[in-house]
């Protein structure tokens, strides 16, 4: 990916997948990177890029890789990725499943890191979904952090009209069904 000579790291559902956290493979290998880029195919793969403008201050790890190494984001940096680009993650219900399954990865210290570096409904839908997917170690602590923010209250899709009794923990209002696979 250096070719393109911008800041880049696979993510999303790949990213999920390459920590084994993913419950469908893509059918497309996912990159985010700083600016619009289109969509390219290397023989019979599709790579699919959606931009993150703060792409370098995100965690990544280095993977090696037959040809090299590749930057891969994180499993907390995958977690708020899958809930920002909900269409790339095969929407909220897809994303819980993946977050449940991500979960065994990820700690809750970074979570709360990262959750400076991104806008607060994110951390708030965030944490909601893992409540859902029974993940409240990783949850309690994003939910001290987040007292201390000025949050308002933020549908859980946004798009979607807004029904369903507030989730005061989260400040969320569930305005969808999750259908969660286990």
């Amino acid at each position: 990916m250096g070719y393109l000579g911008q800041p880049y790291y696979v993510g999303l559902l790949s990213a999920a997948a390459i920590h084994g956290s993913s419950h469908q493979q893509p059918m497309v290998f996912q990159v985010m990177t700083s600016v619009p880029t289109r969509e390219v195919r290397v023989g019979k793969v599709a790579i699919r890029f959606s931009m993150n403008s703060n792409i370098e201050q995100m965690p990544v790890a280095e993977k090696q890789t037959e040809t090299g190494t590749m930057r891969v984001a994180t499993p907390e940096t995958t977690a708020f990725d899958l809930i920002r680009y909900q269409a790339g993650a095969g929407h909220l219900s897809n994303a819980a499943t993946v977050l449940g399954e991500l979960a065994e990865h990820m700690d809750a210290r970074a979570i709360v890191s990262i959750a400076q570096l991104v806008r607060l409904p994110y951390v708030q839908r965030l944490g909601y979904l893992l409540d859902a997917v029974g993940e409240r170690e990783l949850a309690d602590p994003l939910a001290e952090w987040l007292e201390a923010q000025k949050q308002r209250v933020v549908l859980l899709r946004p798009g979607e009209p807004a029904d369903g009794e507030i989730n005061r923990r989260w400040h969320v209002r569930p305005n969808i069904e999750l259908e969660v696979d286990v």
